[in-house]
């Protein structure tokens, strides 16, 4: 990023490597009234603020409300329009001090937001969360409970400045928004969506890793194997290039911690993100477990997870290694002219 305010940047990069359908929604606090044109941005009747994000980011329309434009009791105290008076909501904006709040799409934003919501599947939020915990011992923490989402996914992430998980609750599912079941919120501090942005758009322009899993603990006679085979060990995966293409292999455990499957990875790089695209979907026909393909930005993903038994490979036999490498390429290969498509 060239400066952390270039949020149209962001929103770009984010949304094409993780293939979102939903903008990214910016969220401002506002200490002060609404004046000016700034009244033109208020919804035509009272909404929900579940119902404004959910319309920021699926159809990129901005709102600038207050607490009478606000159809959801529970979000006029979450969102610090109000003070709780008779049941006691923890994750909430303290103080009540709030005057108007801005929901925007990210890529529209002027000045920095407080929090920056996005709708993801769970599928995209495990592919951010490798972006965000990549070399990282922790878990990435989060707290929900299932009620009153906008306190999840804007409240607790305005007042920690952490980064939060909101399930949704039934308000914003059933009564106020249409949010669908297979979709969850993630909100955190602006910083965290700069810094994915950052590790994103470098991973994009090499073809990249796919997963954050660390092989600093893999024993240093697999090491020498996969050295043997041409390959280097980087922070969480070795690669190198075999036959003229650059591949990338990760070592999968199971929950005992042993390994258990090798994880070959073949990023081709397409003309164009759309060509991208209509490869995944000519791909797909074709491909069987435990073959796999995908897409991000202009790229295309193709990967085996198997067993060493499943591979015909020995961890420990550089020769080995390399001879189940050359095998997935050229099956990878036989299926790219079978279908037709050129890279």
């Amino acid at each position: 990023m060239k400066t952390c305010r270039d949020w149209k940047k962001v929103d770009e990069t984010i949304r094409s490597y993780l293939g979102l359908r939903y903008h990214l929604v910016g969220v401002k606090m506002q200490k002060s009234e609404i004046k000016g044109k700034g009244s033109q941005l208020k919804p035509e009747k009272p909404m929900a603020y579940c119902q404004m994000v959910r319309i920021a980011s699926l159809r990129g329309r901005t709102f600038l409300y207050d607490i009478h434009d606000e159809a959801c009791p529970t979000a006029e105290v979450v969102l610090g329009f109000r003070a709780p008076k008779y049941a006691a909501i923890e994750a909430r904006v303290k103080p009540s001090d709030t005057r108007s709040v801005l929901v925007t799409p990210l890529s529209e934003m002027s000045e920095e937001p407080d929090v920056v919501l996005a709708t993801l599947t769970p599928k995209q939020m495990m592919d951010l969360t490798v972006i965000l915990q990549a070399g990282k011992h922790e878990f990435l923490s989060v707290g929900f409970r299932g009620e009153a989402a906008c306190a999840e996914f804007t409240a607790k992430p305005y007042m920690e400045r952490k980064p939060n998980l909101s399930l949704l609750c039934n308000g914003a599912r059933m009564m106020y928004s249409d949010f669908r079941d297979n979709e969850l919120i993630f909100g955190a501090p602006p910083v965290i969506y700069i810094q994915a942005a950052e590790v994103m758009g470098r991973i994009t322009k090499t073809g990249g890793a796919l997963c954050g899993c660390r092989t600093s603990d893999i024993p240093t006679e697999i090491i020498n194997g996969f050295e043997k085979a041409g390959l280097s060990k980087g922070t969480d995966y070795f690669f190198g290039r075999v036959d003229g293409n650059n591949i990338r292999a990760y070592l999968n455990k199971d929950f005992q911690g042993r390994l258990k499957f090798v994880t070959f990875h073949l990023p081709l790089k397409m003309a164009s993100e759309r060509e991208a695209k209509e490869a995944v979907k000519r791909l797909k026909r074709a491909l069987s477990r435990p073959y796999r393909v995908s897409w991000r930005s202009y790229w295309l993903d193709l990967t085996l997870t198997a067993s060493e038994d499943e591979l015909g490979m020995d961890l420990l036999d550089g020769e080995s290694i390399e001879t189940a490498i050359k095998n997935f390429i050229n099956r990878a290969m036989q299926h790219l002219t079978r279908t037709g498509i050129e890279v």
